[in-house]
């Protein structure tokens, strides 16, 4: 269920917004299960342009503001993913459409909702914007970008779709319509979305327990970040005096009386001090048999430099 993440009159629309897209969405389901669905092929159709209509991105690894999450649909990749998907498939995909004086105002949040109770029971990690296009298209494509763990790159899958009606070959037997669909994947490891950059003047420095992999720095790829944060001596540059988050995973080794594990998106953070050098290492406490109840707990030690004789 969606409803708007800027809406002037928002507490009004919430509840039609919710019963009519589950109205739609269970119509939508019941004519789509009368529809045979087969792959697009790009020669048989009048033209090779899908326009897109529609943009989602899921995420259970950032939680943006409203702010940056504007951004982000301002600065996806479009560009070089509609040129990946053309290079793969043959479909050119049109962007006329998306205009980003429109992503203000237009994102949706999804939410899970209890229809019998009438209850709002959790927001999702997803955001829609719809965009309105021409009623006299026909073939459209949905844009979904994921950024999940355990790696928390941004997935990009563009689902091309349209309809094509089969003249009967026989007197008296009626056309057929067949939905048509394709998909394209591909992958940005290195894709980020706001300035990442830390002074090396003014900034802390940490290192990682080797068993310990970072993921995210302040909501970013850890494998862009380092990209202009890591110095030469492997320590990683970190802004200093507000709360730093870093996020990990935990490839716990074991011992003779413990078995291994791996922890996933383990949360730290922390106030650094200016010109500190630290060294972030970690204990894991069994406190069940079931590990997602395992809790990780960290210690943040200060490298001192060494005293000369």
């Amino acid at each position: 269920m969606h409803f708007f993440l800027d809406s002037p009159i928002k507490n009004s629309k919430i509840q039609i917004m919710k019963k009519l897209i589950l109205l739609l969405s269970i119509t939508a389901l019941f004519f789509s299960s009368c529809l045979k669905t087969k792959p697009i092929k790009v020669d048989a159709l009048e033209s090779d342009v899908f326009v897109v209509n529609r943009i989602v991105v899921k995420s259970s690894t950032i939680q943006p503001t409203d702010e940056e999450l504007i951004q982000i649909f301002k600065q996806l990749p479009y560009a070089e993913f509609c040129d990946y998907v053309e290079e793969k498939t043959g479909i050119v995909l049109d962007m006329y459409y998306f205009d980003e004086e429109y992503v203000k105002g237009n994102i949706e949040y999804s939410v899970l909702y209890d229809i019998e109770t009438d209850e709002e029971l959790e927001e999702l990690p997803e955001w829609e914007l719809n965009l309105e296009v021409s009623e006299e298209e026909t073939q459209f494509c949905d844009l979904i970008f994921t950024m999940d763990p355990p790696d928390g790159y941004l997935n990009a899958q563009a689902v091309m779709h349209t309809t094509q009606t089969i003249p009967a070959t026989k007197e008296g037997k009626e056309d057929k319509d067949v939905n048509l669909q394709s998909k394209c994947y591909t992958t940005f490891e290195k894709w980020t979305y706001k300035s990442i950059f830390v002074d090396p003047r003014s900034c802390a420095q940490i290192k990682f327990h080797k068993n310990i992999k970072p993921t995210f720095i302040e909501n970013e790829l850890f494998s862009v970040y380092k990209v202009l944060n890591q110095t030469e001596d492997g320590f990683i540059n970190v802004n200093v005096k507000e709360p730093v988050e870093i996020r990990c995973n935990i490839d716990d080794p074991g011992s003779i009386f413990s078995s291994p594990a791996e922890i996933f998106n383990a949360t730290f953070t922390e106030t650094f001090q200016p010109g500190k050098q630290y060294l972030l290492k970690y204990k894991l406490k069994r406190t069940s048999p079931d590990s997602a109840k395992w809790i990780v707990v960290f210690k943040l030690k200060e490298i001192k430099p060494s005293l000369g004789k």
